[in-house]
């Protein structure tokens, strides 16, 4: 048997002699391929084909049903029951809070995102992918009380230019987050359009919160002093006041007892028993979050309501 092994062993050796500057033998040849060639095959498949650009319909129509979606629910008056606040003053700046983490994160993706696609020059470690993702999610939990209380509380308004434009473009945040996501979980669409999708989204976060923290940080009045007292004038009717402040929405932000108003949005009026003239500028002009009501009521009608305010505050 020994002896069989070796003449087969020295026939191979000796065709392996006179064939090596040649083809191998079509038995080993063919061995040899079914050995090695599946590895390579695997390796050389055909990358999947890119999608045309006609796919794009399907981030459009994320982005529009998102969109509309928000602005549809919140499509109603603004609700006065009770929001939390954590530890800020009020809910209004705990939501110019939790944007302006939001702003902040999305720098940070857009920083992670520039890594990612070698943008920067720096060498892309490991951990960037995985960083990039996590802060996307922390980004949009974080938008999560904001939009909750815009839609549910506050509802779609439009007093004002900027809070108009506040208001679509937050109804679009979501629309441009739904619209990226959409094209992640497709895959091979064409290179631009997911960074144009991320710009988009990154672009409607900055104007949300310029329309809003930013606004509401610059005329933000910190309470130093107490205001001085200001005396009522004559030609100003608290009673009359009573009927603006009910028809002006005002209880379904600021709580006084003295009109059955409990809204928890702005501030206690019981609690900051603000003078006339505080009241009368601050409902002409707005401020500290709070919209301008110079262009929907009368001189007289803002004069009667500070009126109310002011005499009524703390009363009860």
């Amino acid at each position: 048997m020994n002896g069989r092994w070796e003449a087969f062993a020295g026939q191979i050796l000796a065709l392996w002699r006179t064939q090596r500057s040649t083809a191998w033998p079509e038995p080993v040849a063919r061995a040899l391929k079914l050995r090695f060639d599946s590895g390579v095959a695997e390796l050389a498949a055909p990358v999947p084909e890119q999608r045309s650009y006609r796919w794009i319909a399907a981030p459009l129509l994320a982005f529009a049903l998102f969109a509309l979606t928000a602005g549809l629910l919140a499509n109603h008056d603004p609700r006065s029951k009770g929001y939390f606040r954590l530890f800020f003053s009020d809910p209004i700046h705990l939501k110019a809070g939790f944007a302006t983490a939001v702003v902040v994160l999305a720098c940070f993706q857009l920083f992670t995102a520039a890594w990612i696609f070698r943008k920067l020059p720096w060498r892309k470690p490991a951990w960037v992918n995985p960083v990039h993702r996590w802060s996307g999610r922390l980004a949009f939990a974080c938008t999560l009380p904001v939009a909750y209380h815009c839609i549910f509380k506050l509802g779609f308004r439009d007093p004002s230019n900027r809070v108009l434009a506040h208001s679509l473009l937050g109804c679009g945040v979501y629309g441009a987050f739904a619209a990226k996501v959409t094209i992640v979980r497709l895959h091979r669409f064409p290179r631009p359009v997911l960074p144009l999708a991320g710009g988009l989204l990154f672009a409607a976060l900055i104007a949300v919160w310029y329309t809003s923290a930013l606004w509401l940080y610059r005329h933000d009045t910190a309470a130093a002093a107490p205001a001085k007292s200001s005396p009522i004038p004559a030609d100003a009717s608290p009673t009359a006041g009573a009927a603006v402040f009910k028809s002006a929405g005002c209880g379904s932000c600021h709580t006084l007892k003295a009109a059955d108003a409990s809204g928890q949005i702005g501030p206690n009026l019981d609690d900051a028993r603000p003078a006339f003239e505080t009241a009368r500028a601050k409902v002409e002009q707005g401020g500290g979050g709070m919209p301008s009501f110079g262009g929907q009521l009368t001189p007289p009608q803002i004069r009667d309501v500070a009126a109310f305010v002011a005499k009524n505050a703390g009363s009860r």
